[in-house]
């Protein structure tokens, strides 16, 4: 039996309850009489203990709660980049919830042998302890689903991230050949383009002088005639 505050507070208790019970049997009060401070006891005791499956209930709805989501999460095409525990602080919290629920069913189970070590046997009791038992470990049930539903959305998550940073990566590789080659035509026709005036205005050159020279020629073969007439 583990040392906690709580079952020192009990355990102490109930020893004045037996002491008391005693006291009162040596009195000479029936044996109804004599327990009534350890029913008392045990009564105050299902009733904290009703207050808590209360509260564990409401803790076990947040977590179903919480299950839904991540799967819908985990569905839906457009949300899965969506609430990723990178840190892993909800599974954390997680975990810290179950192990705190888990303490408590242990600090119920060493109270009940509290109980049974005086002799005491009481039907409230066990179906107290039973069904504060069975609400806790549905809750670490579905808090453990939680968990690793978490785990999976996280993993399906980032593999859809790496998917598509080596999508990308590949669309900008494709488009580097095609910008080197468009940026190769138009270094080629900036060249043409400035090649292209020096070859006119060569041509613009030569034209005049060829002109220039075809008149003298034209003149000479004109007058050879004429000189040749003359000699006749």
């Amino acid at each position: 039996m583990r040392q906690d505050p709580l079952l020192a507070s009990i355990g102490g208790m109930l020893q004045k309850c037996r002491r008391a019970e005693a006291w009162l049997r040596q009195a000479g009060l029936p044996i109804f009489f004599a327990r009534l401070p350890v029913w008392g006891l045990c009564l105050h005791y299902c009733f904290m203990m009703t207050g808590k499956t209360r509260r564990i209930s409401r803790i076990a709805e947040r977590i179903t709660r919480w299950m839904e989501t991540i799967t819908g999460l985990s569905n839906n095409e457009k949300a899965r980049l969506e609430l990723l525990d990178m840190d892993l602080g909800m599974r954390s919290d997680i975990e810290s919830t179950k192990r705190t629920l888990q303490l408590l069913r242990e600090l119920s189970v060493d109270v009940g042998a509290l109980f049974d070590s005086i002799g005491y046997q009481s039907l409230l009791l066990a179906r107290t302890q039973a069904k504060f038992m069975d609400v806790v470990d549905d809750a670490c049930t579905t808090a453990t689903r939680l968990q690793r539903a978490l785990e999976m959305h996280d993993a399906r998550a980032l593999a859809l991230l790496r998917e598509m940073e080596e999508h990308e990566r590949g669309a900008l590789r494709g488009s580097e050949p095609a910008q080197t080659l468009e940026k190769a035509q138009s270094q080629d026709a900036a060249s043409h383009d400035s090649a292209s005036p020096g070859l006119d205005g060569a041509r613009s050159a030569s034209a005049p002088q060829s002109l220039a020279a075809s008149p003298p020629a034209t003149a000479a073969s004109r007058q050879a005639p004429v000189a040749a007439s003359g000699r006749d």
